[in-house]
């Protein structure tokens, strides 16, 4: 199982011995092709990590068709915010084929926290930077896409002269700039 950990990107700023600390609070499990993981609206308060197979996550398109909006692979974690907020699940998730991971529930941070506390701070760290990491990229994806909405709306108005013209940020329309500053937290 401590083999396993190390291959999991989440936890690699651990140390060997926080890494071994969380093995005690976690099970194997295993899923069938097709087997609901966790059902979307149902409280997430499980994470985990698979460690063979594929997750498939899903959501019910406009015309109640099945969409998957994401793949979660070996080596990869799902559900890792629970350690942080509970909240209800934002989608469905299903085995891709025969899946194996390791599971750990509320339950288990809390024993690991009684019993191995610098392994839970550490996982919860790691949690918080996957946490940053999504926000960086998120912020990066609105960055690029106000690039392309001022790009188009200057070449809308003035074609010729203003077409790859950067607006400072004081030029920002209202609208924009206080959706965007929200975001970024400047609010």
């Amino acid at each position: 199982m401590i083999h396993s950990l190390r291959q999991v990107r989440l936890f690699d700023a651990m140390s060997e011995s926080e890494r071994s600390g969380l093995a005690p609070f976690m099970r194997e499990r295993t899923f069938a092709n097709s087997e609901t993981v966790c059902l979307r609206g149902h409280p997430g308060d499980t994470m985990f990590i698979i460690l063979q197979g594929a997750f498939s996550v899903v959501v019910q398109g406009k015309a109640n068709e099945t969409l998957e909006i994401a793949r979660v692979e070996s080596g990869e974690v799902l559900g890792e915010m629970f350690c942080i907020d509970p909240a209800p699940r934002p989608a469905t998730v299903l085995a891709s084929g025969p899946t194996k991971v390791l599971e750990m529930g509320r339950e288990d941070l809390a024993r690991m926290r009684r019993e191995a506390p610098r392994s839970a701070a550490a996982l919860v760290t790691a949690v918080f930077r996957e946490i940053v990491r999504r926000l960086r990229r998120v912020d990066d994806r609105v960055e690029r896409e106000l690039a392309i909405e001022e790009e188009s709306f200057f070449s809308e108005l003035w074609p010729e002269e203003l077409a790859f013209r950067k607006l400072p940020d004081n030029d920002i329309p209202n609208p924009w700039k206080s959706c965007f500053s929200r975001i970024r937290g400047c609010a």
